[in-house]
């Protein structure tokens, strides 16, 4: 019975991980659907955070604003949008692959890179590799609110006016279809690289009929700009965390599915190999049986 007796517990452990798994798979299920809808909601705020980008990059005379100039400093800010969570494939392992390239980049053009962090496996990966991080923000689960947005943002922002910083970006994972996700860099600051990332994922392209000067502006263009940039700024980062939420709760649902199915396989392949151990041993017993009435027979 002893082989037997082995086979049940590993089905039993099997059956049991299957239970687990298919749990987090639903959970992560609901989260994904909650997240998609949100990002389907705000495509139209993002187009049309893109059409007033197109009309400010083709303005005959250009915008002078502080957020759109490049700067000299040395230093660099890289925002890592990561998972507090395991188990969602190679989500994170992708993510500090990317930023490893940026650390290699950085020494090698004599780059200072100062690592901002959220979620705690993704800084736990990090650490292991010896990148220092400057801050991790652990003051929300996964996306943060409006507020948390803004004191996110207004640091950097600060920095990038003070040219303490000549570059802010966001690593994260893209989230372009259900089929397609990817980690990626977006560059926040300076504002054309923003602005040129808005205007080529949108959906709707502005009218080329209209242009800047179409419009009659009171206050002026910059100080109009000058609240539109912080808009965009909080805008890009808040849908950051979401796009990098909503890939993660993917990822795992993907994850979690494969391994309720090989648990189920498992399971399948256990029965059938303790179908043929109790078949063996029912055999054997009724061998020794008959091979015992023959002898008491003689």
């Amino acid at each position: 019975m002893a082989g037997t007796r082995h086979i049940l517990e590993r089905r039993a452990a099997a059956r049991n991980i299957g239970k687990v798994t298919h749990t987090m798979e639903t959970v992560s299920s609901v989260r994904y659907r909650q997240y998609f809808r949100m990002w389907v909601e705000g495509i139209e705020f993002y187009d049309t955070l893109a059409q007033l980008a197109y009309l400010i990059v083709t303005s005959e005379r250009p915008i002078e604003h502080p957020l759109m100039e490049t700067r000299d400093a040395t230093r660099q800010i890289l925002l890592v949008i990561g998972s507090n969570r395991g188990l969602c494939g190679a989500y994170n392992g992708n993510l500090c692959r990317l930023v490893d390239v940026h650390v290699r980049m950085a020494k090698r053009f004599g780059r200072e890179l100062e690592v901002y962090t959220h979620g705690r496996k993704l800084t736990h990966m990090l650490r292991q590799r010896r990148i220092p991080i400057e801050r991790e923000f652990d003051e929300f689960d996964e996306v943060p609110t409006p507020d948390q947005v803004r004191d996110i943002c207004d640091g950097f922002v600060e920095a990038y006016r003070a040219n303490r910083v000549s570059r802010v970006a966001v690593v994260y994972t893209r989230f372009f279809s259900p089929a397609s996700q990817k980690a990626q860099t977006l560059t926040i600051l300076p504002m054309p690289d923003l602005i040129d990332d808005l205007t080529t994922r949108a959906t709707v392209i502005w009218p080329w009929e209209l242009a800047f000067e179409d419009f009659i502006l009171s206050p002026s263009a910059e100080e109009i700009f000058d609240g539109l940039a912080t808009l965009m700024v909080r805008a890009a980062v808040q849908g950051c965390f979401l796009e990098a939420a909503l890939s993660e709760h993917l990822g795992r649902v993907v994850a979690m599915r494969n391994a309720t199915d090989n648990a189920e396989e498992m399971i399948e392949q256990l029965t059938r190999e303790y179908n043929r151990a109790r078949q063996w041993q029912i055999t054997n017993e009724l061998l020794d049986i008959v091979g015992g009435a023959l002898a008491a027979g003689k």
